[in-house]
Parts: structure tokens; sequence; C-alpha cells
């Protein structure tokens, strides 16, 4: 996501509106796309969003500058996200209506692979089909190898970012965006082709 200036924090900070609303819109569509996929639920990702920024605004006298703004954003909401599943003890599904892309990389081709088995006659019906069992699918992962794929994958974030919001190593989150993909393909039935050495993986929109 676009990088938030210094000049919008201290509008932040100085409790000027129009910097407010300048922040919650550049980070409304990709914390919403995080949150929405953490929790399962549009409505409730909208409270969550709206009590994230809420959390900032009391926060940020004590924020300091060592991680990106954009990341301590992050790491408040990832934190409200998992008080929410604490306190409800349930596994959320994930949507994966938004399309699915990052930089650089090698592909996982987990639509095209799907789509090669197609053979109703209604492909329109198959691949809404094929999208529910991805969903599902993802729905089944432990929810540290979720976010981590969720973060990558669907918001972009770096391996660095992404430590940086979870209080990992950047090996291991590397490790769980990789064991993410290798039980999706197993539940799916589908084999992930090896991104070539040095290269990521990405998922392509199912």
């Amino acid at each position: 996501m676009e990088r938030i200036s210094q000049h919008l924090i201290e509008g932040l900070r100085a409790g000027e509106a129009d910097a407010y609303r300048c922040v919650v819109e550049l980070f409304e569509r990709p914390l919403l796309n995080f949150i929405e996929r953490s929790v399962g639920n549009p409505a409730l990702a909208e409270d969550l969003f709206q009590e994230t920024f809420v959390r900032v605004v009391q926060a940020l006298p004590a924020y300091e500058p060592r991680a990106a703004f954009s990341t301590w954003v992050f790491t408040i909401a990832r934190n409200l996200c998992l008080d929410y599943h604490k306190h409800q003890r349930l596994v959320r599904q994930v949507s994966l209506d938004a399309p699915v892309a990052e930089d650089g990389g090698g592909v996982i081709p987990f639509s095209e692979a799907l789509a090669a088995r197609q053979q109703a006659p209604d492909e329109a019906a198959a691949a809404r089909e094929e999208a529910t069992r991805l969903r599902e699918a993802i729905a089944t992962l432990s929810p540290i190898l979720r976010e981590s794929l969720i973060l990558r994958v669907y918001n972009r974030l770096s391996y660095e970012e992404i430590a940086e919001i979870v209080e990992a190593p950047v090996g291991t989150v590397k490790f769980r965006v990789h064991d993410a993909v290798r039980q999706l393909g197993k539940a799916l039935g589908v084999k992930a082709a090896e991104a070539p050495p040095g290269e990521e993986r990405r998922i392509r929109e199912a």
C-alpha cells in the first residue's frame, strides 16, 4: 500500500480532521481486506476497522517510527482479530473475492490446474464450485498459517513487514507461507508447482 507520509502522521497527532480522513481512506481497502479475511464476517470487519483507528488515535502519542506506520496499524488490527478469535473460539472462513497478485516470483497455478480438470459444460458454475472449495480449504488452515498467507498473498506485504506484525523471524514467516500453500495444494488435490530457485510463490485469483 501507499507509504504514509510523516506530514500526515503529524497531522494525525495534531488531531487534524483532514489528516485523519486521508489516512483512513488510504488504509480502508487493504486493512478491511485483511480483517475480513481474518474474521470471515464483513459487518464485524467494519467494526474492527473502526476500532483499529480508535486505538491508533489513542496510541499515537506513544508511537515511535521503529517500524513503518502501516506495519504498526496492521499490528493493531491483527491484535484485535486475535482477541476476537480468542473470545469466540470459532474458525471463520476467509473470503477470496478480491484479485490476488504479488510482485515478482513464480506462480502456483491453482486456478489453471483446477480449470484443466473441469469437464462440466457450465464452466461458470464449475468455477464457483472450485472457488468454494478453495475458501473452505483456506478456512481449515491454522490461524497462524492463514494470517501469514493473507498478509503475503492478499495484502502483498513483504516477509520483513509480516515478521514485524506477527512478531516472528523472517524465516519462520517464509516457512508458514510455504506450509500454508502446501496444505492448500494437498487439500485441493492439486500439486503446487515449484517456484524457480530464489523466487517466491504466489496464488492467483480462483
